[in-house]
């Protein structure tokens, strides 16, 4: 057991925690953002200079964007179960992890990153199966992909420079695609990803070309209608002109009877 490679999975877990658990959207950032630094450090042997700094960029940018996401949101759900419940549950899955390394067959990598990762999968499911925030599921989203790549590097030799470039720009994907849902059901109305009962959420206008009307502008006339101009009172009708009174015929004279 190497205690380096323990201290950097324990602290990977542990901000795995703080990201699922706190109802501060900083302390969630935060916790999202020590999970991404500790990742490269747990690998036996260390990857060179180049790609920690990848690494580390990726990471940096990723809360970078997460926090431009949700700017103007103070407070999210959090956990439904709290955070001790989580704590426990992430240390016994790690535990699970590291008694069962390599799966049945012999693990190339370190005990210690398939532990972090069997903790930040137990912690991730708990936002996707409970969450109620497109916020809670696109971290729990994150942090399952981390722990399947801890998972990997506890499994397999340890990863090139390639990989570790691939790894960067998936963080970044990772981090700039909960910002965008998460800023996107903002503006919609709200986080929750369920509607609520009594909340009726109204149709959301275009993001783009948004007609604003001006203070000074005159209110638009009436939309004309066929039977004249729409709100404006009708003419009263001309009288009907009456008829001439009818004269009355006057009766004929009775015929004479013709000499026989």
């Amino acid at each position: 057991m190497n205690v380096v490679l323990a201290i950097f999975a324990g602290v990977a877990v542990a901000g795995a925690v703080l990201a699922v658990s706190a109802r501060d959207v900083r302390a969630t950032a935060l916790g999202v953002l020590v999970v991404l630094l500790a990742a490269p450090l747990i690998a036996s042997p260390w990857p060179g200079p180049l790609p920690i700094l990848a690494r580390v960029a990726a990471a940096l940018l990723a809360a970078r964007l997460l926090t431009i996401g949700l700017r103007d949101t103070d407070r999210t759900s959090g956990s439904r179960i709290g955070w001790p419940a989580e704590a426990l549950t992430a240390a016994a899955a790690a535990v699970i992890g590291f008694g069962s390394h390599g799966l049945g067959a012999v693990g190339l990598g370190p005990a210690e990153a398939q532990a972090a990762g069997f903790g930040l999968i137990a912690v991730a499911i708990t936002p996707l199966v409970t969450g109620r925030d497109v916020l809670r599921l696109g971290l729990g989203a994150l942090l399952l992909v981390m722990g399947a790549l801890f998972i990997r590097v506890g499994l397999d030799r340890a990863a090139g420079d390639g990989e570790h470039l691939v790894i960067g720009l998936l963080t970044i994907g990772l981090g700039g695609a909960v910002a965008v849902i998460a800023a996107a059901a903002r503006a919609a109305g709200g986080l929750e990803a369920a509607n609520l009962p009594g909340e009726r959420r109204g149709p959301r206008p275009p993001d783009a070309h948004r007609e604003v009307p001006s203070p000074d502008a005159a209110p638009p006339p009436p939309a004309a209608s066929s039977r004249g101009e729409a709100g404006a009172p009708r003419a009263p009708r001309p009288p009907r002109p009456s008829s001439p009174p009818r004269v009355p015929r006057t009766p004929r004279a009775p015929r004479t009877p013709r000499p026989s």
